[in-house]
């Protein structure tokens, strides 16, 4: 849980409770005026002293009671010297409603009953002071398990949390082991074709392989090669950003120009493949907050993604524009829909399965890579496969506009 959800659950859980008690406390206090003392009253012919007074009864008003009372009982058995001082003292701090409240009661009484009056209102207000402190108590346990319950919650959470991690990080490890081991095992072979050749030559026999077949072997070698250098950067591009303390390198630019450099630069790839890329880019300049080498390394990530997957004959297009609080880019291509079971973990690496993988020399991190950067930039990247446009796919960038285009 953030901060500020385990702020908002405190300041939550403790105003519920204070409302709860502050209910409980009225209703004892209630009950005490209508019921308790009218019983002491009428049935044991005893008036209790608080009774009637103004603000009703409160912790703090019965403390002074009790303490007052139980003062005025132990000043009756000491000396009459320490007893006048102490009860002088005790009935300032009393105060003459208090007084004479209590000397309303006892006139008519003697010593020995004054004494019995007084003790018994001092039990009295411990048993009624106890009854309004229990939901104090019974509160300060519900918010206690409260927490403790909440904090079993995160405990459970965060450790279900990391289980997923360490199953997707597990995952993720196997996945790129498979990966290399395809273009390793085609290396070896390869090499290997070309070290038996080597003492093939050496031997002079008739096996020997054409200086052809030798440079279609290396040819193949050099692209696995490439092949995996690619992944292991995507790798490593991928667990960087997911590390602790990484932090993008924000600068004012103009998302437009970026946006225009990075289709040029694949624009003869589409070309040669006979994809038609259809840039629609605004004139105007839009500058905000952005990391350029991770913003350019998002486009060229999606424009990759549609070089791939689409076909000789596809259209792509590049969508970009401004409004109010936020910008929208669009990388739309007319290629076939990716099914919605795949759709919906797309962002995920290598999510693409192995059949595709293989296929199409894909892994997914590129994906995946694009998503961390534009969430880390407070944007979205989405897929959305609307039905009756031009375009049957697009994955949609928004940022927040931080500054209007000038």
């Amino acid at each position: 849980m953030e901060h500020k959800e385990w702020k908002r659950f405190l300041v939550g859980r403790f105003l519920l409770i204070l409302v709860l008690v502050s209910i409980s406390e009225w209703l004892l206090g209630g009950w005490y005026e209508a019921v308790l003392f009218p019983w002491l009253s009428d049935t044991l012919q005893i008036e209790y002293f608080l009774a009637g007074m103004g603000n009703g009864l409160t912790i703090g008003r019965l403390l002074k009671g009790a303490l007052y009372l139980a003062v005025t009982g132990i000043c009756n058995q000491l000396p009459d010297v320490a007893g006048v001082w102490l009860r002088t003292v005790s009935e300032q701090w009393a105060g003459t409603d208090m007084r004479g409240r209590i000397a309303m009661q006892t006139v008519h009484l003697n010593s020995r009953q004054t004494q019995i009056y007084i003790w018994g209102m001092v039990a009295i207000t411990i048993l009624i002071l106890l009854t309004l402190l229990l939901p104090y108590v019974v509160a300060a346990y519900s918010f206690s398990r409260m927490v403790e319950l909440q904090v079993q919650q995160m405990e459970e959470k965060d450790r279900r949390q990391k289980e997923e991690y360490d199953k997707s990080r597990n995952l993720l490890l196997s996945d790129v082991a498979h990966d290399l081991k395809t273009p390793m095992t085609t290396m070896a072979g390869y090499a290997k074709a070309l070290l038996a050749n080597m003492q093939n030559e050496t031997s002079e026999t008739s096996h020997a392989l054409s200086n052809e077949k030798q440079q279609e072997y290396l040819e193949a070698i050099f692209s696995k090669s490439m092949q995996m250098s690619a992944l292991l950067n995507l790798l490593f591009e991928y667990v960087k950003m997911d590390s602790e303390g990484y932090q993008l390198k924000k600068e004012k630019a103009d998302l437009w120009e970026l946006l225009r450099d990075s289709a040029a630069g694949l624009y003869m790839d589409f070309e040669e493949k006979g994809i038609e890329m259809i840039p629609n880019i605004p004139e105007e300049q839009c500058e905000i907050e952005v990391d350029c080498v991770q913003f350019q390394r998002v486009v060229q990530n999606l424009l990759n993604n549609a070089l791939k997957h689409n076909e000789q004959g596809a259209r792509v297009w590049i969508m970009a524009e401004q409004e109010e609080e936020q910008v929208l880019i669009q990388i739309c291509d007319d290629g076939r829909v990716i099914p919605e079971e795949k759709a919906r973990y797309i962002f995920e690496p290598f999510v693409l399965g192995d059949e595709s993988r293989n296929s199409k020399g894909g892994s997914g991190l590129g994906l995946s890579i694009a998503h961390k950067v534009i969430a880390m930039h407070g944007g979205s990247l989405l897929l959305e496969q609307p039905q009756g446009e031009i375009y049957t796919k697009a994955f949609v960038i928004r940022l927040l506009a931080e500054q209007k285009g000038i």
